[in-house]
């Protein structure tokens, strides 16, 4: 377990969904992971803040109007106005402009020169994210990024963030880029294996019983685009939809080793 406190620039600190649906997966959500739900009114909607483990580590935010249900990793950095200012220098696009998160921080969403979204995230001391080294069961454990371009994606992020790039080859499937940040692993970046597809971050959350967490995301409604799938000397994977559409994986690490 972790002891080491936040902040934690250049690594994944919270993840809101961006749903379509509430009613439908905040039952699904916390069926198959445990987790208990805050409520907070905000203005014009509600903001429901997800706990797991010590701590918050994301929200629930319904929004009828956005084209598809998806997960929003948000990315610490040290100044959200410098950092979102090199963004678009480096040729990425601001999608919201940095913004005051009342008694929280700020925050900016930002698209990468190949369209995945991010948030750029600067917290205030006592509230810096929640702990990406933390491994606990229902939380996001790694953070993957599908790209149509894989190296040029890689040296955006690197001169964004200050990541290192550790690549592996994995054969018939390309190379995947681990990058580091301060001598922590912290996310993975690869081609996109289907041709034309929007590039986008997926989030995997740490399923120590991946088979039984996998049914049970399918009889709570999710629909199962790959499951159990073995990753050699890391672990094992299954890709899934929500009941809204949104897409995300579950990850079980293997006994030696793991991204999480």
């Amino acid at each position: 377990m972790s002891t080491v406190q936040g902040p934690w620039p250049g690594r994944f600190v919270w993840h809101d969904l961006m749903t379509t649906d509430a009613a439908r997966v905040v039952p699904f959500y916390t069926a198959l992971f445990g987790w208990r739900l805050e409520e907070r009114p905000m203005a014009g909607f509600v903001y429901r803040m997800i706990h797991c483990g010590p701590g918050p580590i994301g929200g629930i935010v319904e929004e009828k109007a956005i084209p598809t249900s998806h997960w929003m990793p948000y990315l610490a950095v040290d100044d959200v106005d410098a950092t979102h200012n090199k963004v678009q220098t480096l040729g990425g696009a601001v999608c919201v402009p940095p913004t005051d998160i009342p008694a929280t921080g700020r925050f900016a969403v930002v698209a990468d020169p190949q369209g995945a979204y991010v948030s750029l995230f600067q917290g205030r001391p006592e509230s810096p994210g929640c702990d990406p080294d933390l491994a606990v069961p229902g939380r996001i454990c790694w953070n993957e990024l599908l790209t149509g371009d894989d190296l040029a994606a890689q040296r955006f992020y690197s001169s964004l963030v200050g990541w290192r790039d550790a690549p592996k080859d994995m054969g018939p499937f390309g190379t995947y880029r681990v990058q580091t940040q301060r001598g922590k692993q912290a996310c993975g970046i690869m081609k996109n294996p289907e041709n034309g597809a929007p590039s986008s971050w997926l989030a995997y959350f740490l399923a120590p019983d991946l088979a039984a967490s996998t049914q049970r995301a399918a009889q709570l409604g999710a629909r199962v685009m790959m499951a159990n799938q073995p990753i050699p000397g890391i672990g094992a994977f299954s890709l899934l939809a929500d009941p809204a559409g949104a897409v995300f994986a579950l990850f079980q690490p293997a006994t030696t080793a793991a991204p999480c």
